[in-house]
C-alpha cells in the first residue's frame, strides 16, 4: 500500500484557450479565419473570440463538449421553425447510438418545433465530422447547418480505444498559406486527464492491492456549469471530469490486475476527485491521503427527528440512527471498514419477515428515507418481522456529504462504493455485509426489498467514449424502474411479488408522469426503450443463483442527486414499493 501523504503528481499545465489567444494576437495572423474548439464555457470563449477580432482575426471559439446542444444555446435560432431534422454521424468501431445520445436534450431546446433523428455514415479520419441540422421554417423557407463536432481516438481501457471529445483548430490565411492547419488540438483539460491517468499506470506497475487509503485527484480548471431548463440537466464540466477520473482511475486498477471492465469486487482504496474552478494555468495534482472525516463520524451528537413524508433532502447520519432507534425494535450494529456505524433494526411480527436495505451505493439518496418510512408503517401495522438497515455503506455516505459541499446537485459516484474502492454486494462477508447476513438470520427473509437509484441527469465519460462503459443504459434517465432477482425455481412466485408493486407503483399519478417524460426523452436519444414496460413503470427479470434471498426487488429511482419534489416524490415511490412486496409477500412467498 502506498503510505500516506505520498504525491504521485503535482502539475500545472498551459490554460489553452489563453495560449491560443496570445499565439493569434500576433500580426502574422492579422486578416486570418481562425476556428478553434475547446472545453471552456461560454464567457470565456466569447471574451477570446472577441480579443481575437480586435486583433483584425476572423474568429470562431466553439465548445467541443456537446456541441450539437451549444449550438442549440448560442447559435441556432429556432423562433420561425417548425421542423428539425438532425443527422448524426455513425462511424465505424463507435457505438452506433453514441453521437444520438451526444445531442441529449437538443429536442427540448428547440422549444415546440418537431424534431427528427436519423443516422448518416461518417468516415474517421477525415478531419472533422458533423451534425446536419436541416430546419425547415413555417413559412415554408429552409436553413441548413453544419455542427462540427470534433472527436478523435485514443486508448481508454487495456488496449480499447475510444473515439472521444477533443480540442480542435482551424486557421485559414489567403496571405500566409504556410500558417493554414486543421487539425486536433491536445486541449488543456484532455491533458489534464491524461497526465493523472499516466501517474496512476506508472503506479499501478509499482504497487499492490490495496493500493491506498484514500487517493485525491485534484484538478483546478476552468470549469463551468450551464443549468438547462430540462429536467435536472446541466452540463457541466466539472461534473463530466469527476466521473471520468474516478471510472478510469478504477479502470486503471483494473487492467493491472487483469480484471475485465465491469468487475466491481478490485479493493484499490478510496478514489476522490476534487475539482476546483479557476482560471489561469490547469493544476493538477494526485496524493494519497487518510481520510479526514473518521474521528467525527465516530461520535454523533442525537439529533430531533425530522418529519419523513415532507423531507426535501436526504438525511444526516444522526437523522438516519434517530429514525432507527425510533422503531423501537432490536438494535444491531456492525461497522464499516473504517469503523463507522451501520445500524439496523429487526422488528418482530406474526408473518415471518423481510429484509428491506438502502444506501448500498451512497450517492443513491431516496432510498434510505424510502426504507424508514416503509419500516415505521410495518412497525406499525404489526404483521411482517423485517429488519432494516437504511444506510449499508456509511464511509461512501461520508464521503458523499463531503463532495456535496462543493457539487450538492452532482452525481458524485466516487461515493458509491465503500472505503475499500469495491461494490459491498460483490464482495464476500465481512464489514459492512455483515448487516445482510444479520438481517436474514433474524428474519428467515425470502424477499429482500434492495433500494436504489441511478443519475438524476446525464451521465457522461468525455474523455473515454462518451458513453460510461457498461453502463449506458443508465447514461440518461429513464424512469423509475424495478428489477427482479430470483433462485432458480422462485420465478413464478417473484413475478407475482414484482407484479404487485408495479400495480401499486401504477396507480402513483406522479411517478408514472414522470416516467412517462423520462421514458419518451430516453427512448428518442437511444433508438428506442430498452426495457420492458408494465402500466408505466419499466421493470427488468433475471435469474441470479447466486442472490442470498430467492426473491430480491431492487428499485431504481433517478435520483442522483435530486431536492425538493422531486426527491419526495421518489422516496415516496421507494416506500410504496416496500409496502406492496411485503403485502404480496405475505400470501405468495409465506
Amino acid at each position: 500500500m502506498i503510505e500516506p501523504g505520498k504525491t504521485l503528481l503535482d502539475i500545472e499545465i498551459e490554460n489553452s484557450l489563453d495560449t491560443l489567444v496570445e499565439r493569434f494576437s500576433s500580426p502574422q495572423y492579422k486578416g486570418a479565419t481562425i476556428e478553434i474548439w475547446v472545453f471552456d464555457g461560454a464567457d470565456r470563449r466569447r471574451a477570446a473570440r472577441d480579443t481575437l477580432f480586435d486583433h483584425g482575426i476572423n474568429a470562431s471559439v466553439q465548445c467541443s463538449y456537446k456541441p450539437l446542444v451549444h449550438a442549440a444555446l448560442e447559435e441556432l435560432n429556432f423562433e420561425q421553425v417548425s421542423q428539425i431534422l438532425v443527422r448524426y454521424p455513425v462511424i465505424r468501431d463507435v457505438p452506433r447510438k453514441r453521437f444520438l445520445l451526444e445531442a441529449y436534450p437538443f429536442a427540448d431546446l428547440a422549444g415546440k418545433c418537431d424534431v427528427r433523428f436519423e443516422p448518416k455514415e461518417a468516415v474517421r479520419g477525415r478531419g472533422l465530422i458533423a451534425y446536419d441540422v436541416k430546419m425547415i421554417c413555417a413559412d415554408g423557407s429552409r436553413e441548413n447547418h453544419e455542427v462540427s463536432a470534433p472527436n478523435r481516438f485514443g486508448t481508454a481501457f487495456g488496449d480499447e480505444q475510444a473515439y472521444s471529445p477533443c480540442g480542435w483548430l482551424r486557421v485559414r490565411s489567403e496571405q500566409r498559406p504556410e500558417l493554414n492547419f486543421d487539425g486536433p488540438l491536445r486541449a488543456d483539460q484532455e491533458l489534464a486527464f491524461r497526465a493523472v491517468k499516466d501517474a496512476l499506470e506508472t503506479e499501478a506497475e509499482r504497487s499492490d492491492e490495496p493500493y491506498f487509503d484514500r487517493l485525491d485527484i485534484e484538478v483546478g480548471a476552468p470549469f463551468f456549469d450551464h443549468p438547462l431548463a430540462v429536467g435536472h440537466e446541466t452540463i457541466s464540466t466539472a461534473e463530466a471530469m469527476h466521473e471520468d477520473l474516478y471510472f478510469s482511475a478504477l479502470d486503471v486498477f483494473k487492467a493491472a490486475r487483469g480484471l475485465d471492465a465491469v468487475d466491481r469486487t478490485l479493493t484499490p482504496g478510496q478514489i476522490v476527485p476534487v475539482l476546483r474552478s479557476r482560471n489561469g494555468p490547469l493544476r493538477v495534482k494526485v496524493a494519497t491521503a487518510a481520510d479526514p472525516d473518521l474521528a467525527a463520524d465516530k461520535t454523533l451528537s442525537p439529533l430531533p427527528l425530522v418529519d419523513l413524508p415532507s423531507l426535501d433532502r436526504w438525511l444526516e447520519p444522526a437523522e438516519i440512527k434517530a429514525h432507527i432507534d425510533d422503531l423501537d425494535g432490536e438494535a444491531f450494529e456492525v461497522r464499516s471498514r473504517r469503523g463507522r456505524p451501520v445500524w439496523g433494526s429487526y422488528v418482530s411480527g406474526r408473518q415471518p419477515g423481510i429484509l428491506i436495505t438502502a444506501g448500498q451505493h451512497a450517492n443513491e439518496t431516496s432510498g434510505p428515507v424510502g426504507a424508514l418510512r416503509a419500516a415505521k408503517h410495518l412497525a406499525k401495522a404489526g404483521q411482517t418481522g423485517f429488519a432494516v438497515a437504511p444506510m449499508v455503506n456509511p464511509d461512501g455516505y461520508a464521503l458523499f456529504r463531503e463532495l456535496c459541499r462543493d457539487y450538492p446537485g452532482h452525481m458524485n459516484h466516487a461515493a458509491r462504493f465503500t472505503a475499500a474502492g469495491c461494490d459491498l454486494h460483490h464482495v464476500e462477508r465481512g464489514f459492512e455485509n455483515e448487516a445482510h447476513c444479520i438481517g436474514k438470520e433474524k428474519t428467515d427473509a425470502r424477499l429482500h426489498m434492495n433500494l436504489h437509484g441511478y443519475p438524476a441527469h446525464e451521465w457522461i465519460r468525455p474523455f473515454s467514449g462518451y458513453i460510461p462503459r457498461g453502463a449506458d443504459m443508465w447514461s440518461i434517465p429513464r424512469g423509475f424502474l424495478l428489477i427482479l432477482f430470483y433462485n432458480p425455481g422462485w420465478e413464478k412466485q417473484g413475478r407475482a411479488v414484482l407484479e404487485a408493486v408495479i400495480d401499486a407503483l401504477a396507480s402513483y399519478a406522479p411517478l408514472v408522469a414522470l416516467n412517462e417524460e423520462q421514458m419518451y426523452r430516453s427512448a428518442l436519444y437511444s433508438d428506442g426503450f430498452p426495457f420492458r414496460c408494465r402500466g408505466g413503470i419499466p421493470f427488468i427479470i433475471e435469474e441470479r443463483p447466486e442472490e442470498m434471498f430467492p426473491v430480491t426487488i431492487i428499485t431504481e429511482a433517478p435520483d442522483e442527486t435530486v431536492y425538493g419534489e422531486a426527491f419526495r416524490l421518489f422516496h415516496t415511490a421507494q416506500m410504496k414499493a416496500v409496502l406492496a412486496a411485503e403485502e404480496a409477500g405475505r400470501t405468495i412467498l409465506f
